[in-house]
């Protein structure tokens, strides 16, 4: 693994799924191993904020099973009752039949498996700092198994031959051959766009967000901020993630810029980041002296 110290990383990706335990058993690591270490908390949800339009609220997509054993139909009975009365919000789903959203909303989990249709080894993923678990990875789990760790930087100059990559040269005037190269240098292509030509598939048509700001926030009160799910706000021209790290929040703002500027879009990322500390009683001052730097 060739890794620069020439370019920092972005640092987010920092909410997880449930599929992540099973990847983590396989490879023997346990949650012990990186929690505390890695600024980690549990997530049991993603709740989306004003998806169905502006002041509609929150509604959830729980880890788990739905539980439908109270009713002869069981889920189904839910939408003709939808259908009876068209008042019933839409976040009523969730909370009749998934009981992950009670944990959630109450702040607590079950490890010992009493709730029905949930259980903690696989209904539970994490928010974490990805920064710090990328690094944990490679200096605890895979330079110890065998993985060569290079800290350099690859020349841009990409010797190829009619088979392919030839070999890769570092800034330190070292070669490097191998079989196989995995291209992990993002939007520079190096490999697959600068050397090999092979173009951009774009899937616009279909992601028509292609920009973010993001930023990270100190908790003013963590009793409200933190909470067990990833919050996921739509705005005017995008949606704003908010992920509750054990020590503080990791947020930004995805969008896109065929409709609104870069500008533009800090500043309603800038008012909706007063807004929702506003509401959740955390004095505003504080917040927009930490946006604003």
């Amino acid at each position: 693994v060739i890794e620069s110290p020439d370019f920092p990383t972005v640092g987010v990706g920092e909410s997880t799924l449930g599929q992540i335990n099973s990847w983590l058993k396989s490879i023997e690591i346990t949650e012990d191993d990186f929690m505390k270490e890695k600024d980690a908390s549990l997530k049991l949800s993603i709740k989306f904020t004003d998806w169905l339009g502006k002041n509609t609220g929150q509604f959830h997509y729980p880890f788990g099973r739905p539980d439908d054993r109270s009713t002869t139909m069981g889920i189904f009975d839910w939408f003709v009752r939808k259908m009876k009365d068209p008042s019933i919000p839409s976040t009523d789903f969730a909370l009749s039949y998934n009981p992950a959203v009670h944990l959630c909303d109450s702040g607590k989990v079950d490890p010992d498996g009493k709730m029905p249709s949930w259980n903690y080894d696989i209904d539970t993923a994490y928010h974490f700092d990805a920064t710090k678990f990328a690094n944990w990875l490679r200096d605890k789990y895979c330079k110890p198994k065998g993985v060569i760790h290079i800290p350099a930087t690859i020349k841009e100059e990409i010797k190829t031959t009619d088979d392919g990559v030839e070999y890769l040269e570092l800034t330190t005037g070292e070669k490097i051959y191998a079989d196989l190269y995995v291209d992990c240098t993002g939007w520079k292509s190096l490999l697959l766009g600068k050397a090999l030509n092979v173009g951009f598939n774009s899937y616009s048509d279909m992601l028509p967000n292609d920009s973010a700001w993001a930023c990270r926030l100190p908790y003013s009160n963590k009793r409200v901020e933190l909470e067990g799910a990833t919050n996921c706000t739509a705005l005017g021209h995008g949606w704003v993630w908010n992920i509750p790290l054990w020590t503080r929040t990791g947020t930004g703002y995805v969008y896109s810029s065929k409709y609104i500027s870069d500008e533009d879009a800090l500043e309603e990322f800038k008012q909706y980041l007063l807004n929702d500390r506003k509401v959740n009683g955390i004095p505003a001052t504080a917040t927009k002296e930490t946006v604003d730097s």
